[in-house]
């Protein structure tokens, strides 16, 4: 019947332990497609019970060990143990961009094959997104071409600069997928639900996605971004109650920049600007101080640039990175302090893996300050 073929969904369950049962029933195994199954598991009350567990495993993909009995006679037990062995579902992510790279390592940790789809060969290179089990170059226009939408797949949509969105998620609406979610802003949103009903999509399937995606944790820069979808990936595939950014996206709350959480790099990045200025070495520390709208890092990130080019740390990299470290050199030769402005419209966003447009405002200052309060 060729139902061990591995790249179907098969669950096999076997006899652990019995009571008042044949001795020979321990170890007897029966296994299950969607469609066939295999083995001998008698008697009869033990086979219907199983393919009722089984069938539920099959549909969550849960390991699991229960113990039946027969309704006619309880002295007669069994104890089985269900193993699921399933193709690891798909997390197809849509956009190479600064959310690509973090949702990527989410998706390989939480043991799904990842895909990452861009139109810029670059932007799926396993050097730059090594997390993905495959990149694919390709218009988005022809992305049912190369990429097998089902009922196993998870699909995020983050294109550059939404150029693409919309036209991504029409197409992925016709197949029949486990999941579908859609970066954007509340008016991003509610303006294509308004537009995809005009197009004749029926309202339940629209509501079915997942937009704004991820759940509702506050999240702000990529990593934290990816986290959020990452764990409204495993709402959807294990059942749980943390609401979704779709679920409050009517609330009209507007949540603050607060910033980036502290990391143990900005301790390292700290000594060592301090240690510079103690040893008289040309540098300067750029901070970010406030964003608006997307950009790759948040308030609260620095980079170390010394007198010779050489960085500790990143604010985004790319060219606005670049643009603060000619502007640190600057204020190393002057020894004059500056807050220095990054504004990035659309197409350039786009072209450096940002979803929009935003803003970075960004403190330079020369490190030997740092010496007289740290010793």
């Amino acid at each position: 019947m060729g139902i061990f073929n591995l790249r179907r969904e098969i669950v096999v369950v076997t006899v652990i332990s019995h009571t008042s049962l044949p001795s020979n029933l321990v170890g007897r195994k029966k296994a299950f497609t969607l469609r066939e199954e295999a083995g001998d598991l008698r008697p009869p009350w033990l086979e219907n019970q199983v393919a009722s567990h089984a069938r539920q495993v099959l549909d969550g993909g849960m390991f699991k060990v229960v113990s039946l009995h027969n309704p006619f006679k309880p002295e007669e037990k069994a104890t089985v143990m269900i193993e699921p062995y399933l193709p690891p579902c798909d997390l197809i992510i849509l956009g190479g961009g600064h959310i690509a790279l973090p949702l990527a390592s989410v998706g390989r940790l939480l043991g799904y094959h990842v895909t990452v789809v861009d139109d810029r060969p670059e932007f799926i290179a396993a050097e730059r997104v090594p997390s993905a089990d495959r990149g694919v170059f390709c218009s988005f226009d022809h992305i049912e071409e190369h990429i097998d939408f089902g009922p196993g797949s998870s699909v995020v949509i983050v294109t550059r600069g939404h150029l693409h969105d919309l036209d991504c998620l029409r197409k992925v609406l016709k197949h029949n997928v486990a999941y579908i979610g859609m970066i954007g802003s509340r008016r991003k949103v509610n303006m294509a639900k308004e537009e995809l009903l005009a197009q004749g999509f029926d309202r339940r399937l629209i509501d079915s996605v997942h937009m704004p995606v991820g759940l509702d944790i506050g999240a702000q820069t990529p990593e934290e971004i990816a986290v959020s979808i990452g764990a409204e990936l495993i709402k959807v595939r294990r059942g749980g109650s943390a609401l979704s950014l779709k679920e409050g996206c009517t609330t009209g709350e507007k949540r603050l920049d607060t910033g980036e959480m502290p990391k143990a790099a900005d301790l390292d990045i700290l000594q060592k600007a301090v240690k510079a200025a103690c040893d008289n070495v040309p540098a300067a520390m750029a901070t970010i101080v406030r964003t608006k709208g997307s950009t790759p890092r948040k308030a609260g990130a620095r980079m170390l640039v010394y007198g010779d080019g050489r960085i500790c740390g990143t604010i985004g990299g790319g060219s606005g990175e670049f643009e603060i470290r000619m502007q640190a050199l600057n204020v190393i030769n002057d020894f004059v302090p500056v807050l220095h402005v990054i504004a990035m419209d659309a197409e350039k966003a786009a072209g450096e893996g940002m979803i929009c447009g935003g803003s970075m405002e960004v403190f330079i200052e020369p490190v030997r300050a740092l010496a007289g309060i740290f010793h």
